[in-house]
């Protein structure tokens, strides 16, 4: 099977991104001829995909879109990408993430291939649950109507467009269907692995806590991951006399707003900013990981946390219900006394915490799978079945 692929950001920001690039390799690995076009500005060195390296500029958040200069660099060096793909017969035109949506449609109708399209987040849903938090100001809710339109368009395009479109858990999927009345047919589920390259043996099982006192939280400084509940959670354990637990936030420090606020609060001695920093060894030394998020998708943070053996608490929110299952390991996100409650009762009580730990422990052997050939699986069985379906209006 013979893949293309499109990665045209000029740096890996995100667990996705990072996930996108190991996807693609194992693919290549598994024998299957795999072509990447990527930006000439990424450093990145693949060890089994074939580059096609095509100039980019662009700054993220500013206009033109991003998308709109994708696409058009894709127009303007396509003699070249026919050239470096050579008399390779494309199977699949395969993204994660609609900042390429644009420039794959253009491909497909230009190749004559499939398109194969992994939804990563439900931006709809997202932007839905963040506006009626009442967190944004006028300007960022106007905003983000905007963008919900311009979403809702991009979904009709990825139905109309999309042979296979994958989700990583069935909510989001039925919420997709039922906006873009798309056939069910064309979708998969494929959630989130523990596996390699990314849970190595190095890790597993590394956390051997016993109680609670040093509790991690993952993610960006923004209102979507949850931060300014994290700030309510440590002013209300303060309050109860608990402001002697520690909290470690790992990731970007997007807003600078919310940033100086925590820095000016009452609470700063509480928390330590390590930035975007490697999580296993975090995850082996704390003693919780703390997942307050309005809305997520299937965070690797979660995953990796379970394959380390550090017990989570989180929001009953996007697909953390199908990752988690237990309704012990989920606090009401928008109730700061349930999240302080669930806390304390952790620190409190020994075999609470030993209960939480052990049924995060359950939840590891599900996610225990080829993710790989999960995706291979779904291009090829609709190869297999297009196949069969143009034999038999021969046979006719």
């Amino acid at each position: 099977m013979t893949i293309l692929g499109i990665f045209l950001i000029n740096q890996i920001r995100t667990g996705g991104d990072r996930r996108y690039l190991e996807l693609m390799e194992v693919l290549a690995e598994r024998g299957n001829k795999v072509f990447i076009i990527m930006n000439t500005y990424l450093e990145f060195n693949p060890k089994h995909i074939t580059k096609i390296e095509i100039p980019v500029k662009y700054v993220r958040h500013r206009l033109p879109p991003a998308s709109f200069l994708f696409k058009n660099a894709v127009k303007k060096y396509y003699k070249q990408i026919l050239h470096e793909t050579g008399s390779s017969s494309i199977d699949f035109i395969h993204i994660h993430g609609d900042v390429y949506l644009k420039s794959a449609i253009h491909l497909k109708k230009k190749i004559g291939c499939q398109f194969f399209y992994a939804s990563r987040n439900n931006d709809i849903d997202r932007s839905k649950v963040v506006r009626n938090s009442g967190e944004l100001n006028v300007k960022k809710y106007l905003f983000s109507l905007i963008i919900d339109v311009i979403e809702r368009y991009r979904e009709k395009q990825i139905a109309k467009h999309a042979e296979v479109v994958t989700f990583q858990y069935p909510k989001d999927r039925d919420s997709f269907i039922k906006r873009t009345r798309a056939n069910t047919d064309k979708t998969v589920i494929i959630p989130g692995n523990i596996g390699l390259p990314r849970c190595t043996s190095e890790w597993k099982n590394k956390n051997k806590s016993d109680a609670l006192n040093n509790i991690l939280c993952v993610g960006t400084t923004s209102i979507t991951k949850g931060f300014l509940i994290l700030i309510r959670t440590l002013e209300c354990l303060k309050k109860r006399g608990f402001g002697y637990l520690r909290f470690t936030l790992l990731g970007r420090l997007n807003d600078k707003k919310l940033l100086k606020k925590i820095k000016n609060s009452d609470v700063s001695e509480m928390i330590v900013f390590e930035g975007f920093k490697d999580p296993f060894p975090f995850l082996e030394s704390s003693d919780l990981l703390l997942y307050p998020v309005l809305f997520d998708a299937y965070p690797d943070a979660v995953l990796e946390a379970l394959h380390t053996g550090c017990p989570v608490l989180a929001s009953e929110a996007g697909g953390l219900p199908d990752m988690l299952q237990y309704q012990e390991l989920f606090f009401n996100q928008y109730n700061i006394d349930n999240i302080t409650d669930k806390i304390i009762k952790c620190v409190k009580d020994n075999l609470y915490y030993k209960r939480i730990r052990e049924l995060c422990s359950k939840r590891v052997v599900v996610h225990h799978f080829n993710w790989e050939e999960k995706f291979e699986l779904a291009m090829t069985d609709y190869l297999k079945k297009k196949y069969a379906s143009t034999l038999s209006v021969k046979d006719k």
